[in-house]
C-alpha cells in the first residue's frame, strides 16, 4: 500500500460514519480496529484492508448493507441517463469502441474515495461529456481482442455503473458472444450484488464472492473456474478488481481487460497515467 492508501482507507471510513449517522462511541470502535488492523496488515493490497473495513463497518452498526440508499439512487441516476449512453451507442461508427466508452465512462459512479469528487445528480451534467473524454490503453488491441472473444465473464462494480454494463453486455450477447456476470454474493461497498441484479438481467450471474475486488481465498468455486478457464475473456471492472487482479494478472495474459477510472494517485501511478483518467487497456 501507498502512504496515501492508510489516508483514503480511514477517510472512507469517516464517509461511512457519517453516511449511517453512527454515534461517537461505534466511530471510534471502528476507526481503532481498523488502526490496529492496518499496522498488522502492511504488505496488503489496499482491496484487503477495504474489505476488512466493511466487515467490521456491518458488525459495529448493525447494517447488514450501509450503501443500500445509496446504490438505489444511483441505479435510479443510471436509469434516467441510459438513453444518452443509448443514443452515443446509436450513432457511434465504431459500435465496439462506443461499448468500451459507455463501459469507462460508467466508473466514474463511486463514492468515498479521497480525490474523487463524485454526486449522483451533477453527474447527470457531465456523463455526455465523459463518454468522450480520452480513454488510456492501446484501444485497437483491446477492441481486437474483444471482437475475436466469443466468451466473456464480465466482472461488475459499482451499483448505478452496473445499469450502463448491462447495456454493454447486452449488445456483446447480440454479436453473438456468451456473456457471464461476476457479481458480488453479498453486499461490500457499493458493489452490485447477486440478489440486485434479479429482475435486471436475463443473462448468466456467476456471483464472485463477498470481498473488495477478487480474493483467491475466498472467490466462488465456479467464478475462480471462468477466471482461469483460457476460453473465457475477463472483463474487469473498477479499481477494486485491478487492485486484487493486478497480483495475479499473469495467468490472464491475453484475455484480461481492465475498465476504471484511476480515481486515486497510486492507482494512477500504478498504469502511468494521471489521476482521474479513464482507462481501457487489454493485458496482453
Amino acid at each position: 500500500m501507498a502512504s496515501s492508501c492508510y489516508i483514503c482507507i480511514l477517510e472512507r471510513a469517516g464517509f461511512e460514519c457519517e453516511l449511517l449517522s453512527l454515534p461517537e462511541d461505534r466511530r471510534l470502535e471502528l476507526v481503532e480496529g481498523l488502526l490496529q488492523f492496518m499496522a498488522e496488515h502492511m504488505r496488503d493490497v489496499p482491496a484487503t484492508v477495504g474489505t476488512e473495513r466493511e466487515i467490521m463497518l456491518k458488525r459495529i452498526s448493525g447494517v447488514a448493507d450501509p450503501y443500500s440508499k445509496l446504490k438505489e439512487e444511483s441505479n435510479d441516476v443510471a436509469r434516467e441517463l441510459l438513453p444518452v449512453a443509448e443514443r452515443f451507442y446509436d450513432l457511434s461508427e465504431d459500435k465496439m469502441e462506443a461499448l468500451v466508452r459507455i463501459a469507462a465512462a460508467a466508473n466514474s459512479m463511486e463514492f468515498g474515495v479521497r480525490g474523487h469528487e463524485f454526486d449522483n445528480r451533477s453527474f447527470s451534467s457531465v456523463f455526455e461529456d465523459t463518454l468522450r473524454e480520452d480513454l488510456v490503453g492501446d484501444l485497437d488491441a483491446l477492441k481486437k481482442l474483444l471482437a475475436r472473444s466469443s466468451r466473456i465473464f464480465y466482472l461488475t462494480d459499482n451499483a448505478g455503473e452496473v445499469v450502463f454494463d448491462l447495456f454493454v453486455m447486452e449488445k456483446l450477447r447480440e454479436m453473438g458472444k456468451r456473456v457471464i456476470i461476476g457479481p458480488k454474493a453479498e453486499p461490500v461497498l457499493n458493489d452490485v450484488t447477486a440478489d440486485e441484479l434479479e429482475g435486471m438481467t436475463d443473462a448468466e450471474i456467476v456471483p464472485t464472492g463477498g470481498v473488495v475486488g477478487i480474493s483467491l481465498d475466498r472467490i466462488n468455486p465456479e467464478a475462480r473456474r471462468l477466471l482461469f478457464d483460457p476460453e473465457w475473456l475477463v472483463i474487469a471492472k473498477g479499481m477494486g478488481n485491478f487492485e486484487t487482479i493486478s497480483e495475479f494478472e499473469e495467468a490472464l495474459r491475453g484475455r484480461l481487460i481492465y475498465i476504471f477510472r484511476a480515481k486515486c494517485e497510486p492507482v494512477a501511478r500504478a498504469n502511468c497515467v494521471r489521476q482521474g483518467s479513464l482507462v481501457a487497456r487489454a493485458y496482453l
